[in-house]
């Protein structure tokens, strides 16, 4: 991957972190919120595929708790992640490094294995495991699962999210 401009202090490093944490909490409401829009529509796609129904009754998925389907649209993506990067304990663990600017719409974090207790450490000191895209919409910055796949594999590093079936 070329050099991107890092930025030490960026929103996505805590939301890097909150994201995991609601994977490893089985928190359906924060993973979906924290989703792209994008991502969320591959989603409620593949959920309606699953559950043989049009799609605009798909559509429009809800996460303050009241929705009976998000916790069947959201399973397939903490399902795919755990079974990618582990148990709960194994996403806890992860370490989160400085966000790297593609672009004005584009972020991401590199995921650092075994990180431990908080502490701050040189970039030789460690060697990334996984990579979490971010792009930018609605004045947020929001995980993306296709970004998240596509700068993996340019980085060939495996997708943290694994494949999403």
């Amino acid at each position: 991957m070329r050099p991107y401009q890092v930025a030490y202090e960026h929103p996505t490093q805590l939301l890097a972190s909150t994201f995991l944490r609601a994977l490893a909490e089985n928190d359906g409401a924060l993973v979906w919120e924290r989703l792209s829009r994008e991502s969320r529509g591959l989603l409620e796609g593949r959920y309606a595929v699953a559950a043989r129904i049009a799609l605009h009754r798909a559509a429009s998925i809800e996460a303050d708790g009241g929705d009976a389907r998000l916790a069947e649209v959201v399973a397939p993506v903490r399902a795919s992640a755990l079974g990618v990067l582990g148990r709960p304990e194994q996403l806890l663990s992860l370490g989160v490094s400085a966000a790297r600017l593609v672009d004005r719409g584009l972020a991401y974090v590199l995921l650092l294995p075994d990180f431990g207790a908080e502490r701050i450490v040189a970039e030789t000191e460690w060697r990334p495991a996984y990579l979490l895209a971010f792009v930018h919409e609605s004045r947020e910055w929001l995980v993306d699962l296709g970004r998240t796949a596509e700068l993996s594999a340019d980085a060939e590093l495996p997708d943290p999210l694994g494949l999403i079936t």
